[in-house]
């Protein structure tokens, strides 16, 4: 299983391999890189789920920024970030995630996985409304009021559990107490039995993904919550300074 170092430098590798070209098969890409097929395969997966490569005629060739549409799709940032978020990781002995806002929903674009297993990369890319996800709406509760209203107007409120917030208006309120708390928090809203803390990563004073932490209430126990996401931010901030 590789870690998240080889996972970061194989990727940017394949992006650079496929610079300057018209697009390469899975084959010539896989004897560029010296990796076996599978991995291979799995990193070019995940790039195109995450709107970085599209794949025409069994070709993968990169996405152009002017195909991107959202505008806070931002490349740079889901590669930058894996030292200091991995050291949450470390401290807490939790999941931690960063997400980025496509529409109504926040995609996951990072993982820093609590054990070695596999499965911890399995929602790499996955996309989730943000009403049921603290990432989603750590990034939300910091949008203007315009755009926060016309993810508001695109939303469904599905119910996942019983906690979860299901019409605008109390949505709203839980974004304006996000804003004010500087934190966000998904309370059983998604999943029974896990709580999710978040908050924003700013670029240029303006927020452009979330970064988050997810496990049982043994290890985000509602005690601490005050003093992980204390720690969240300023983990955000590491990478605001050190990186924009």
């Amino acid at each position: 299983m590789p870690n998240s170092s080889s996972t970061l430098r194989n990727g940017l590798k394949i992006l650079e391999i496929l610079k300057g070209t018209s697009g390469l098969r899975l084959t010539e890409i896989t004897q560029r890189l010296g990796l076996n097929k599978t991995t291979v395969y799995r990193l070019l997966s995940t790039l195109v789920e995450l709107n970085y490569l599209k794949k025409i005629d069994n070709k993968y060739s990169l996405v152009h920024q002017t195909d991107i549409t959202n505008q806070y799709n931002d490349p740079y940032l889901n590669w930058v970030s894996i030292p200091v978020s991995k050291s949450i990781t470390n401290k807490f002995q939790t999941t931690a995630f960063i997400g980025i806002l496509r529409g109504k929903d926040v995609v996951i674009t990072q993982v820093f996985p609590a054990n070695q297993g596999f499965d911890e990369f399995k929602v790499l890319g996955n996309a989730t409304p943000v009403n049921l996800s603290a990432l989603g709406k750590g990034i939300v509760a910091f949008l203007s009021a315009a755009e926060q209203q016309n993810i508001l107007n695109q939303l469904n409120f599905d119910i996942a559990t019983k906690y979860t917030l299901t019409d605008q208006l109390t949505f709203q309120q839980n974004l304006k107490t996000i804003a004010q708390n500087g934190f966000a928090l998904d309370d059983e809203e998604s999943t029974i039995g896990i709580r999710c803390l978040a908050v924003p990563i700013f670029r240029n004073q303006r927020v452009i993904a979330a970064l988050g932490i997810s496990g049982t209430f043994d290890k985000i126990p509602r005690s601490k919550l005050k003093q992980m996401a204390k720690e969240l931010i300023n983990c955000s901030r590491e990478i605001t300074n050190e990186f924009f």
